[in-house]
């Protein structure tokens, strides 16, 4: 969703970045971080320049090496957990203290009934491909949620909680063999519950296929991930359970790619949708396999 470049000139080559959903001041405030979490060995971007050019802002840095996170391997996958505890624990000690919990509250049945209702009417009321898919979607999740309205997880306090990136996907990791040599994008740093990282990555990160062929979700390497995790974070079985509860939740009640394509007019996030709604499918029948792929500790 940000506009992105390679620059090279007879300096150097360079990452230049136009500033979409992150202030200025956001920005320079992750620059400020990045110098004490280089010195613990974490991949992060050296800090760029900020200039604004015709009512834009832009950053601009050194090119990091490596390609794009493809299909890591199990070895890889374990190191990558790691290397997340690591950043975790590293960021609780550059930034301010949080508490080390945080308050949830589930999206209820009603509200997503309604929401999935009025953007199945916009979907009706289009001729494209994207709308016959949203129809056939909205329809399959109005159905779910009518057989689990019972299982939404309990609103309240949901641990560990802490700083997290926010958004650690493929595009945001670049990976020099198995061996991860960035973390890009730091626009979505906050604090939020350690599981919800841990589940939102795992399940970007190691799902099998893309979009509408999607098969499920690789649970040896989601293993290995999450066990290279625990090697650095203290989190239980229980509150791993429950994160991946939190998350598929979210997967069937979320209408935010629906929202973007019908209320913002803006497509970029189409195929997202197509591939959360596969994520949806496998995981719904698989539950109980992914809760215990994520404690095997493989």
């Amino acid at each position: 969703m940000n506009q992105n470049w390679r620059v090279e000139t007879a300096s150097g080559v360079y990452a230049v970045k136009r500033l979409h959903d992150a202030t200025p001041d956001a920005v320079r405030r992750q620059h400020e971080l990045f110098p004490a979490l280089a010195v613990h060995g974490l991949p992060v971007p050296t800090p760029s320049r900020l200039a604004e050019v015709d009512g834009h802002w832009y950053a601009a840095g050194p090119w990091l090496p490596g390609e794009h996170c493809g299909d890591l391997s199990v070895p890889a996958a374990r190191n990558l957990g790691d290397l997340i505890g690591h950043l975790h624990h590293r960021l609780s000690e550059a930034l301010p203290a949080v508490p080390p919990e945080l308050h949830d509250e589930p999206p209820l049945v009603p509200f997503a009934f309604a929401e999935l209702t009025r953007l199945g009417s916009a979907a009706a009321a289009g001729s494209t491909d994207f709308d016959a898919f949203a129809v056939a979607e909205i329809s399959r999740r109005l159905r779910l949620l009518a057989d689990l309205a019972h299982l939404p997880p309990r609103p309240g306090p949901v641990r560990p909680a802490g700083w997290t990136h926010g958004d650690l996907n493929h595009l945001n990791l670049l990976f020099t063999g198995d061996r991860c040599t960035g973390v890009l994008d730091w626009d979505r740093l906050g604090v939020r519950p350690y599981g919800l990282e841990v589940l939102r990555t795992a399940v970007i990160l190691f799902a099998v296929g893309r979009g509408d062929d999607s098969t499920g979700v690789d649970l040896d390497r989601l293993a290995a991930f999450v066990a290279g995790y625990r090697g650095r974070i203290d989190i239980s079985a229980a509150e791993l359970r429950d994160a991946a509860h939190r998350r598929w939740w979210d997967y069937a009640t979320d209408t935010y790619f629906l929202r973007r394509h019908y209320d913002r007019r803006d497509t970029s996030c189409d195929h997202l949708f197509r591939r959360s709604s596969a994520v949806l499918r496998w995981w719904t029948a698989h539950r109980a396999d992914l809760d215990a792929a994520l404690t095997s500790r493989r």
